[in-house]
């Protein structure tokens, strides 16, 4: 699976039990002083940052494989980058995708072996106005590597059911440029990345008081960051023309707005077209939940609740990549022709 550079330091990087992040184990597994051990060089491209012996690709590649969780020992290892076609996607989905399928189905991470700059896109759609200095261009103009989204703090304790702060982040969501406490994610985290799912098993996201604020550690508003004129009650484009003044209709999709509290609307019967209520969570079209809401949580719930939960930004797309054009979570194409699952119709209920 892995070759003998990548294996001892995916090794210590993940251990059993709900706790992920932490690390436990000798040093030597993870850095190396001198970049040099047993009388061979460690990392051959040269010593790294913190003295780490491989790259975040190097540990959460398979090359060879389509497993999505690699298992030695005691040890799961999430991946997120496989040779061949994953059989199972995480959470986040696989950049195998981009690379076999193109840009459009995925972001370019370009520390990724094999991926390479968007051939069209120029800077992250909807980019906001204030990432245009020289500094800007590594996350906001392409992805230069892993730590454009994430910042890694294999240390941290994650083993409360929020993953805030103190643990290094949901899934380390705090960019090494920006890392700060009003930039993070918080959340509950699967314990196998979503390798299974069900209504009581998946990741929990947190959503935002302020449909359109930055103070909640939310995960739109992340993602925000890079595509920000996606959000938002107005926009304005790059020659002052008002596109869109916040009024209805909508001229794009509303992203941190709760699930109207409302039986005469159709996404009031997520999940449960014809029914007299809201059904079970669908971990295909996931809802973020009401900041408040989530701080009580102590694990994944079943239950939606209209006027609380809100669509975000993974409710459609996956963070990575998928099999599909522009991130999405399911084939609205190819739907139902080909026999897939149609996401739209989880809240557009009247639809289906």
């Amino acid at each position: 699976m892995f070759g003998a550079g990548r294996l001892i330091v995916a090794i210590a990087f993940f251990v059993c039990g709900v706790s992920y992040a932490r690390v436990r184990g000798p040093c030597s597994n993870c850095h190396t002083m001198h970049n040099y051990q047993n009388g061979e060089l460690v990392s051959p491209s040269g010593p790294r940052s913190y003295l780490l012996k491989d790259s975040c690709a190097g540990c959460h590649t398979n090359p060879n494989g389509g497993e999505t969780i690699v298992t030695i020992g005691v040890t799961r290892i999430p991946i997120v980058n496989n040779g061949v076609e994953p059989l199972q996607s995480l959470a986040g989905g696989n950049f195998y995708w981009v690379k076999v399928g193109g840009d459009r189905k995925g972001h370019n991470c370009l520390s990724i072996p094999g991926i390479s700059s968007d051939q069209t896109l120029t800077q992250a759609p909807g980019k906001p106005s204030s990432a245009s200095g020289p500094s800007c261009a590594n996350c906001h103009d392409q992805i230069s590597g892993c730590e454009s989204c994430h910042d890694p703090k294999h240390h941290a304790d994650d083993s409360g059911p929020v993953v805030g702060e103190s643990g290094g982040w949901y899934r380390y969501l705090n960019s090494s440029e920006h890392g700060s406490s009003t930039t993070g994610v918080k959340g509950i985290e699967d314990d196998d990345w979503e390798y299974t799912v069900s209504a009581t098993d998946h990741n929990e996201y947190n959503g935002c008081y302020n449909p359109y604020g930055n103070e909640d550690n939310s995960m739109s508003n992340y993602c925000a960051g890079c595509h920000q004129q996606f959000h938002g009650l107005s926009y304005t484009d790059t020659d002052g023309n008002v596109i869109y003044d916040g009024q209805s209709p909508w001229f794009r999709h509303p992203t941190h707005l709760p699930l109207p509290n409302d039986p005469s609307k159709e996404y009031y019967y997520y999940n449960n077209p014809g029914g007299t209520g809201p059904g079970s969570y669908n971990p295909l079209v996931p809802v973020a939940r009401d900041p408040t809401a989530l701080s009580s949580m102590t694990g994944p719930s079943a239950t939606v609740t209209p006027g609380s939960d809100q669509v975000m930004c993974l409710s459609c797309h996956r963070a990575h990549a998928s099999p599909y054009d522009h991130l999405l979570r399911w084939d609205y194409k190819g739907w139902p022709q080909n026999g897939q699952s149609n996401g739209c119709l989880v809240c557009h209920t009247a639809k289906n």
